[in-house]
C-alpha cells in the first residue's frame, strides 16, 4: 500500500464534510464520517489478504522444495538395491548396513545399481501432508475473504465515482484511491498466480518421484492439482480494472 495514501481517509473526509453548506444539518458531515469509516475498513481488508497471499506463496515455496527429489551420495544405501525408498524404509536399511549384516550384499549391488542407488526417496510423506493442509487453509481463508474484500472496493469506488459526479470531491481525490485499489489487486493477483505455478511445479515434481519408483502420492498429486485450480480461480475472480 502507497504509504501516501494513508492519508486518504482524513482527505477524503475533509474534502466531503467541507463542502457542506449548512454543517448543522449534518448530513455532508455524517456522508463524510461514513466514508473514511468504510475507507478505514477497505484498507484493513486490503492488508490482511496482502499478508495471507504472501503466507500462501511461502507455505507453496516449502512445498516445492519438499517435493523436490534428493540424490544421496552412494554409500550403505546402495546396498539397499533401491532406486526410491520410504524414509523409514532408508533409516532401516541404512542402519542394517552400518551393523554389518549386509556388507557383503552392498558390495554386490554396486556394480547392479550403480546408476540408480543415488537416488533415495524426496520427502517425508508426512511432512508433505502437513505442508499441503496448512497451505489448503491459508488458500480456504482466501478464497472467503477476497470476494469480501473485491465487493467492498467495487462499493467504494462507485460511492467515490458519485461524488466525484456531484462535484463533493475532486478528480485527484478519486484517482489516487482508484490507484491504490488497483495496485492492491495487482499485488494479490501476482501472489496467487505465483502460488498457482507454484503448485503446478510441485504436482510435476512428485509425478516424477512416482515416475522413479516412489509410491503412495497419490492423494498429495491430487490435493496439489486442486491447488493450481483453485489459485487460478481466485486470481480469476480479480478484475485488475
Amino acid at each position: 500500500m502507497n504509504k501516501p495514501l494513508l492519508m486518504l481517509p482524513l482527505l477524503l473526509g475533509l474534502t466531503v464534510s467541507g463542502c457542506a453548506h449548512m454543517p448543522a444539518a449534518g448530513s455532508e458531515v455524517s456522508r463524510g464520517t461514513t466514508g473514511m469509516m468504510a475507507l478505514k475498513a477497505t484498507n484493513q481488508d486490503q492488508a490482511i489478504l496482502a499478508e495471507q497471499t504472501a503466507a500462501l506463496d511461502q507455505m507453496m515455496a516449502e512445498i516445492v522444495r519438499n517435493s523436490t527429489i534428493k540424490h544421496a551420495a552412494v554409500g550403505a544405501a546402495v546396498g539397499c538395491g533401491i532406486a526410491v525408498v520410504s524414509s523409514g524404509g532408508a533409516s532401516s536399511c541404512l542402519g542394517a548396513a552400518a551393523a554389518g549384516g549386509i556388507a557383503g550384499a552392498v558390495t554386490g549391488h554396486i556394480a547392479g545399481n550403480r546408476d540408480v542407488a543415488r537416488r533415495i526417496e524426496l520427502v517425508s510423506a508426512n511432512a508433505l501432508v502437513r505442508s499441503i493442509r496448512k497451505s489448503n487453509n491459508q488458500l480456504g481463508d482466501i478464497k472467503t475473504d477476497l470476494p469480501n474484500l473485491l465487493a467492498r472496493q467495487d462499493a467504494e469506488l462507485k460511492s467515490l465515482h458519485g461524488l466525484k459526479a456531484a462535484g463533493t470531491i475532486n478528480a485527484d481525490v478519486y484517482n489516487a484511491r482508484l490507484s491504490d485499489i488497483r495496485a492492491s489487486r495487482a499485488e494479490l493477483a501476482e501472489a496467487l498466480m505465483m502460488s498457482s505455478q507454484q503448485a503446478r511445479t510441485a504436482s510435476a515434481n512428485l509425478r516424477a518421484a512416482t515416475e522413479q519408483g516412489q509410491s503412495g502420492l497419490e492423494w498429495h498429486i491430487s490435493a496439489v492439482d486442486q491447488m493450481e485450480r483453485e489459485a487460478l480461480s481466485a486470481r480469476s475472480s480479480i478484475s485488475l480494472l
